[in-house]
């Protein structure tokens, strides 16, 4: 009776540890019978090789069919995330050739613009220094012209004074 006892408290432990995701503890003087034995006896043939499964398998406490359908979910959740990843790929590709496209289109434009800037310098610079130098020459022109007002101020001032002497 404390056998029977002391064999059912393995057994629930073992559940308890299997549904928390632990591996099941196991004694050196238990007796497991191997996975490969049934109801009826070994499933080997006289080959040794091992029966592929039935609908209907003859293991104790295999669900194959539940198996199967664990197997058929697995695989369609691969084939859908497969599916979504290939999505995001092709999305990501589209996405890199229309930024390619809007950098292809921005760099022509600036080149193009460059250009036009380029070609208008060499003028402009030119206008420029033109510029200059009627600003130069101008102010050459400006001192000549201050001298020529002052020499005329003088001479009108002399001649004020010499008609006042008069």
């Amino acid at each position: 009776m404390a056998a029977k006892d002391q064999l059912e408290a393995q057994v629930t432990v073992a559940q308890e540890m299997e549904l928390a995701g632990k591996a099941p503890v196991s004694y050196e003087h238990e007796e497991r019978k191997p996975v490969t034995e049934t109801k009826k006896g070994d499933v080997t043939d006289e080959h040794q090789e091992r029966e592929p499964f039935a609908e209907t398998d003859e293991h104790v406490g295999v669900d194959t069919k539940e198996l199967e359908d664990i197997a058929a979910d697995i695989k369609e959740d691969l084939a859908a995330k497969r599916k979504r990843s290939e999505k995001i790929a092709k999305a990501c590709s589209e996405i890199k050739n229309r930024v390619k496209n809007v950098l292809r289109t921005m760099q022509l434009k600036r080149q193009k613009r460059d250009y036009r800037i380029s070609l208008k310098l060499p003028n402009v610079l030119e206008e420029f220094t033109t510029d200059e130098q009627k600003d130069e020459e101008g102010e050459g022109e400006k001192e000549e012209q201050i001298k020529i007002f002052q020499e005329q101020q003088k001479r009108w001032q002399q001649d004020k004074k010499g008609t006042e002497r008069d």
